[in-house]
């Protein structure tokens, strides 16, 4: 009976330790505030072509359909100065698509963060 106990209680220690490293965000992407209800149906894309290091934070707007109003660069969380790349990723995110949510207010705002390794 003691080697079964030992047995489940070190399947359950491992366990939930593959839950904790699963929902870790990755290192080179993540979120800051999404609307609640709301998804990212097609992502920014963004071309690093400059080989540019650093994080950018975008705030944006969105309507009910999903499609991105406004996107512009919070200075705040960037640390990023090229005006030409800071421009593209503002760019990339009104082109992203977030799903639709019918009992949304008319406007939502929301930011997303990036960080750029650089090559």
């Amino acid at each position: 009976m003691k080697t079964t106990t030992k047995a489940l209680f070190c399947f359950l220690l491992f366990g939930s330790s593959l839950i904790g490293f699963a929902q870790q965000t990755p290192s080179n992407e993540f979120v800051n505030h999404i609307p609640a209800g709301r998804n990212i149906l097609v992502q920014p894309m963004f071309n690093n072509e400059s080989h540019i290091a650093g994080t950018i934070t975008v705030d944006f707007v969105i309507d009910k359909k999903g499609n991105v109003i406004s996107a512009h660069v919070n200075h705040g969380g960037t640390s990023i100065r090229n005006k030409v790349f800071l421009h593209k990723c503002e760019e990339a995110i009104k082109a992203a698509k977030f799903s639709e949510l019918k009992t949304a207010p008319a406007t939502q705002h929301g930011s997303l963060s990036y960080s750029f390794r650089g090559k």
